[in-house]
């Protein structure tokens, strides 16, 4: 607060959520927020944007616009000065009671608005666009048709121990919070979103669709769902060192339903991630091979791309000395262009291992490229062969 000059009015004008918590964004080093002064029938209001233009600040329809000035969140500043200790730490009494209490850091005792269920037909009027910060809404059950076209946000709560049975609702966020023994039955949910949050539990019998999720986990098990149109991102982003277990739960739901295009989407992503985060220089290059190569044995369009290119360079290599590789009878009655044509149809029998003719390395040198070239075809035709065994689709 003094660092930015950010007062207790400014930040009990809207929601210190947003003073607290990291940056979503693609770029790596935009770690800047903007705060806004909104002024609206004599009514001020502080507002914290993620982006600024100074060139789009204008003035309109009686509601003028000030920029106060750049900071950076608490969290992000904590951490680019290296200040250990700023994670909110979660304290239970009572865990899975109806007398629960939730505490963050062992004194913030969040409003308790769980273990209701709110009556069916009302359920659209109790949750209305809202945005919810530092709530235990644990235990909430939701058991109803909600048409809301805006998003109801829980930031910094815990919402565990939600069950969800025949809910038909859209545009749930839950930002920084705790969602752990989410329960979803015979419901159809779309445009959830999970940002930096820990999500498990069970979904079953159930739709989810247009489900985005950005850093913490999300490892629900789904039994007899279909998960629909699910974006997932991490980078630029807190995100558990065990991340790739989402895209584990979300390849195991698409195999499940045989979704086996999507399955491997996600079985990929998971294999990038462990990639990224593997340290050694061989290993490394192990990763590394293994993604580009055959992308995991799950891609067999890389192994014909690479073995194509394979060819390529070893026809470029041959026909750079065709007299090494081309009989010497055939090789004087030849015009340049032949020469070039006869040293890509080497590469070729050579790369499939088919029988040479008129085609013939002479020398050492020239032997060991062949003979590099046929392990190469070997292991290729091997990986390619290993790939297709392994998709369905």
């Amino acid at each position: 607060m003094k660092t930015f000059e950010l007062t207790e009015d400014i930040l009990m004008d809207g929601y210190i959520s947003d003073f607290l918590r990291f940056k979503y964004t693609d770029i790596k080093k935009d770690h800047i927020f903007h705060l806004i002064k909104v002024t609206y029938n004599g009514r001020t209001k502080h507002q914290v944007w993620y982006k600024y233009d100074k060139n789009s600040l204008h003035n309109e329809n009686e509601v003028k616009y000030e920029y106060i000035r750049s900071f950076q969140s608490y969290f992000e500043w904590c951490e680019l000065n290296k200040i250990s200790g700023y994670e909110i730490i979660v304290d239970k009494y009572y865990q899975a009671h109806e007398n629960e209490e939730v505490y963050y850091n062992f004194d913030l005792r969040l409003l308790k608005m769980g273990r209701i269920e709110p009556p069916v037909n009302f359920l659209g009027q109790i949750l209305r666009q809202k945005k919810i910060e530092f709530v235990n809404v644990s235990g909430l059950e939701l058991n109803d048709k909600i048409s809301n076209n805006r998003s109801v946000e829980f930031i910094f709560s815990v919402c565990d121990n939600i069950t969800c049975n025949h809910l038909h609702t859209h545009f749930f966020t839950f930002d920084n919070s705790s969602v752990r023994n989410l329960n979803i039955t015979k419901s159809e949910i779309s445009n959830w979103k999970f940002i930096n949050s820990i999500t498990n539990g069970r979904i079953k019998d159930s739709l989810i669709k247009n489900t985005r999720i950005w850093g913490g986990n999300f490892t629900p098990i789904f039994e007899n769902s279909e998960p629909e149109n699910i974006g997932v991102w991490y980078k630029n982003i807190k995100h558990s060192p065990n991340f790739d277990r989402t895209y584990r739960a979300l390849f195991k739901a698409h195999k499940e339903i045989g979704n086996y295009k999507e399955a491997n989407k996600f079985k990929i992503s998971e294999l990038d991630f462990r990639r990224k985060q593997a340290k050694g220089f061989w290993n490394n290059i192990s990763w590394t091979i293994d993604k580009y190569f055959w992308g995991y044995g799950k891609e067999p369009k890389r192994v014909i791309i690479f073995s194509g290119l394979c060819i390529c360079l070893f026809g470029i290599i041959y026909s750079i000395f065709p007299n090494q590789f081309i009989k010497a009878d055939l090789y004087l009655n030849l015009n340049w262009i032949e020469k070039i044509l006869y040293s890509f149809y080497g590469s070729i029998v050579t790369f499939v291992k088919l029988s040479f003719v008129n085609f013939y390395p002479q020398t050492g040198l020239s032997k060991f490229l062949v003979a590099l070239e046929a392990i190469i075809g070997v292991l290729s035709m091997g990986a390619l062969i290993v790939t297709l065994t392994k998709i369905k689709e």
